[in-house]
């Protein structure tokens, strides 16, 4: 669901007027659909594609006003810690597999 959630809150937040500019953060085709549908009915509205490391879609970068890749370097450089201590003293665990 997590790619209906991302084009839902996309076209919502168009409609809603709560950007000039979205960045999507994503790989998926899938995603083509609500950038069209933005591109549609807000032209001067703006959707900039970030494609994680080695993933990308040439028809979700067709259809972009820009795109870019985010190097392996940043997406490293910009993890939490392993841990994150919340102001009520509750601890975030960081999940393994995101290391």
């Amino acid at each position: 669901m997590t790619d209906v959630n991302i084009a839902i809150g996309l076209t919502a937040d168009a409609f809603q007027d709560r950007f000039d500019t979205a960045i999507l953060i994503s790989g998926d085709s899938d995603l083509t659909g609500p950038v069209l549908q933005v591109k549609q009915f807000f032209p001067a509205k703006r959707v900039v594609v970030a494609f994680p490391p080695a993933r990308s879609s040439a028809r979700l970068l067709q259809e972009a006003h820009a795109a870019f890749t985010i190097s392996r370097k940043t997406l490293q450089e910009s993890q939490l810690p392993d841990q994150v201590t919340k102001p009520d003293g509750f601890v975030l665990n960081r999940p393994p597999e995101w290391k």
